[in-house]
Formats: C-alpha cells, structure tokens, sequence
C-alpha cells in the first residue's frame, strides 16, 4: 500500500514539521527460530516458525528524479513508536526527517508483536533484515545502509549491524539503550527499563517478562548464552589487560545524548564509546546540554552530516 500522508506518532499527534510523507506499507514474512547456542553441545534442531511483521519505506521527494539509487537508512523505533497502516503510524520515520527531506529514504518494522515493543531480539533483527531485502529488490536504493536507532530501537540497530556487518556503512543514535541487563554497577549509574524494571505496565507486562519472553529463558531466570550477539554492550568485546571493556563494532559509530535524559542515564553512551575507542575504532559523542529523553532538531541536523560522511 503506497499512500501521500502526515505521519501519526504513536499519541495520535501528526508529525510536527505538519509535511506528507511518501510512504509504502507491506509486510514481511520471516521464520521466528533461532537456535539458543545448543548447537555447541551438538544438538542443533532446524526447524521454521514462521511470521509476520508490518514495514514500511518512506521515500523522499527526490527518489527517481537524480538517476542515481537513493541511499537508505534502517530506522529502528524506540519503546512506544509502532509501524501501522491504519493509523499512519511510521516507526523510526521520526527519527530521521531532516535526512528524508534531504534525499534519504528510511525504513522500519512494527516490531515482533502488534505493540511494536523490539528489545533488539533476534527475531526483530531477523525481520528487519527481511525488510531490507523486500525494499531493495522492489525500489532503486543503495544495498549498503545507514543505521538508525532511538532509544530501545538503538539496540535494535547495533545488534542489526553486529549480524549482517557487510551491508553497513554508519551508525547513528539517539540516547540508545545499550544493556539488556542493568547498569547498576557502572559507576552507580543505570538504565532504566531493562532488567531491572519488574514493575508491571497497564497490560500486566513488565521490561523484564519481555526479556524473558523474547530471549526465550525459561523458569523466569536471566540466560546470558540465549543473548550471545544481541546485547550491544557485550557484543564483539572483550576486556583487555587492565580489566577495561573494549568493544570492535562493525563500523563507524556517534551518539547524541541529552545531559538531562533521565530515562538512560548519559553514562551509558559515554562508557560504550570509550569501549569502542579503546579498540582502535571509530566512534563519537554528542552530548547536548539541558535535553532529555526526546529527539531534538540538533540531533536530526548533525545525524544528516554524519551520514553524508558516507554516501
């Protein structure tokens, strides 16, 4: 379904910038299993658990007016955004505005569950790169893509590059959650909303009953073998000599984060880049005085410059 629309955020409010958006809803249909590292002790079972997941592309303006193929980024939704045709609901779209109306297409998935919720799971990673697929093979964009995530969806977007690091050219995020665990031993400093957080929502469903339920672990104990390579702190590291984390990802990294977001604590941003420096790579942090846990017009400009960096 292609349609000319303001966006709806996930409140019901249009978009600010009050623009239509090109946008083209459809659905991707992925398998859910994943073998949980039990082929280390050769007893891997294959089998297909197959589902769907709602996607949609925003095209900009300019797509097929320049001849050339349009650079896309993969804009992965934080914690509360969704991707639905109804409601022109458009995910991650929100996070990248200023890069749409300069010439980048932007695509993301509902999540794995009609709430959009994603934790950077497997299965949402899976369906996301299913996504992709679906979108270059249909329209005229670039194979290698820039990634996108807010929040949650920063996770989402990490553990993406960390599974499929061939097609990826950049990352940019905004105040991402790193850890599916707390960071309640990092300088007393934490994340809220991951491990830690049992409190209930109005469904009944607390953080840490989605982790257990996405990550699969069973008798409502955590499993650090069922998160190998989704858990973006500990993904592609190691700790070196002086008992420091060093982090390799697969390619150039910046952050924005708010000095006021109470929701993720600066902190976290700051550790990770410094993990990713301590490996030789490249990596920046942008802190912005005074804002919270919110996109800012700053963050949609300088995510736009860094992303020319690479096209």
């Amino acid at each position: 379904m292609e349609k000319y629309v303001v966006p709806i955020s996930a409140n019901g409010k249009p978009y600010s910038d009050g623009k239509e958006r090109r946008l083209i809803y459809f659905k991707v249909r992925y398998n859910r299993y994943r073998d949980l590292c039990t082929s280390l002790e050769n007893a891997v079972t294959d089998r297909e658990e197959w589902a769907e997941a709602n996607a949609v592309l925003c095209l900009p303006e300019s797509y097929g007016k320049t001849g050339e193929k349009t650079p896309l980024i993969i804009a992965c939704h934080g914690a509360g955004s969704t991707v639905n045709e109804e409601k022109n609901n458009a995910g991650g779209i929100a996070g990248v505005l200023d890069c749409i109306d300069h010439g980048y297409a932007a695509l993301d998935i509902d999540g794995i569950e009609p709430h959009g919720v994603t934790m950077g799971c497997p299965e949402h990673v899976s369906a996301m790169y299913k996504a992709y697929r679906y979108a270059i093979k249909n329209f005229d964009l670039e194979e290698r893509v820039l990634l996108y995530g807010g929040s949650m969806g920063g996770q989402t977007s990490i553990n993406f590059a960390c599974t499929y690091p061939s097609i990826c050219l950049a990352i940019g995020e905004y105040f991402p959650r790193m850890n599916i665990e707390s960071f309640t031993t990092a300088d007393g400093h934490f994340c809220l909303g991951t491990w830690d957080k049992t409190t209930p929502n109005a469904q009944g469903i607390s953080t840490r009953d989605r982790v257990l339920k996405y990550f699969r672990m069973e008798n409502g104990e955590f499993n650090r073998e069922n998160i190998t390579g989704f858990e973006p702190y500990s993904n592609r590291s190691f700790t070196n000599e002086k008992g420091e984390k060093v982090v390799i990802p697969p390619c150039p990294i910046k952050i924005w984060h708010g000095t006021a977001d109470t929701v993720v604590d600066p902190v976290v941003s700051k550790k990770y880049i410094k993990a990713v420096r301590r490996g030789g790579c490249y990596g920046e942090l942008r802190l912005i005085e005074g804002v919270g846990h919110a996109i800012n017009p700053t963050m949609q400009t300088e995510l736009r410059m860094w992303f020319d960096r690479f096209i």
